[in-house]
């Protein structure tokens, strides 16, 4: 019984499923490129200035790792209890960190200096 229930279920499963797709009908790919400017892509997108986003943005999540690693060396120091390694522990985390928080709010100065360069270089 539970041998001939196991070989219908494998049979039900090995059946193919009926996919449904959508289809683009539009004008081929000019059609399709201006269909994707409508929705706040462009293509006129300076490239320095694409960089710049990118790099900002990348900055940002660096800062918020950065303070999710000093939260970690906050707790790493509560559980350990004044256990003088994890005391010496936390206190290594905590200056690195900060030390790549200083680095970090240089390059963020560094790219708003290129952006300002970029901004007078354009107009």
């Amino acid at each position: 019984m539970i041998n001939s229930l196991l070989w219908k279920s494998t049979f039900l499963l090995a059946l193919p499923l009926r996919a449904f797709a959508q289809e683009y009908d539009g004008g081929g790919l000019t059609g399709g490129i201006d269909d994707a400017s409508q929705t706040g892509v462009t293509t006129e997108t300076d490239i320095r200035q694409l960089t710049i986003d990118i790099v900002s943005t990348l900055l940002g999540y660096l800062a918020l790792a950065a303070v999710t690693m000093i939260i970690i060396a906050g707790l790493y120091m509560i559980f350990g209890m004044g256990s003088e390694t994890s005391r010496d522990t936390a206190k290594k985390i905590i200056m690195y960190v900060l030390i790549g928080l200083i680095l970090i709010l240089m390059a963020g100065a560094i790219v708003a200096f290129v952006q300002d360069i970029a901004d007078v270089a354009q107009s």
